[in-house]
């Protein structure tokens, strides 16, 4: 299976898309309620925290997965300091897992936090996420913590940047 990987503008992603997707993602497997989601996946405020990387499915065009590069002035930033960026809502479409897009989608993060020079990535993920904390350990990223937010526990990952 091969995908392609750019900025949600690059790949004409629509608002509908990005909304199903995370809701498919994040709701229906249990980890984010529908009340929720409706906040916090507006479409609006996701493409407003920062830079999105997107992908598709490239023989059907379709939305499998993303990642949002938080940088250090944005607005949504929630435990970062000055010059280190967050990773929020990587996610990848269940009938694309397994093929690689995850670890795609958070070197595209690295990578591309590297090159704007920010010092470190922090991110947090929930408890029962254990596949995503795996990858996240693969990518040298290191537990540091643990934090509540709207009611739900997360598990705090950093990574310095060279």
């Amino acid at each position: 299976m091969k995908f392609t990987i750019g900025s949600c503008n690059s790949l004409n992603v629509s608002d509908e898309e990005i909304f199903n997707f995370l809701s498919q993602v994040y709701v229906q497997a249990g980890f984010t309620s529908a009340d929720t989601a409706k906040t916090i996946f507006d479409p609006v405020k996701v493409r407003n925290r920062g830079v999105l990387f997107a992908s598709r499915e490239t023989s059907g065009n379709e939305f499998s997965g993303m990642v949002i590069v938080v940088p250090p002035e944005s607005k949504a930033i929630v435990r970062s300091k000055k010059n280190e960026c967050e990773i929020h809502l990587l996610g990848v479409a269940p009938k694309y897992r397994g093929n690689g897009l995850g670890r795609t989608l958070v070197n595209k993060a690295v990578d591309f936090a590297q090159d704007s020079n920010w010092s470190k990535i922090v991110l947090w993920t929930q408890k029962p996420m254990k596949e995503a904390q795996r990858l996240y350990e693969s990518f040298g990223f290191i537990r540091t913590g643990e934090m509540t937010k709207s009611g739900l526990e997360f598990l705090v990952y950093e990574r310095e940047l060279t």
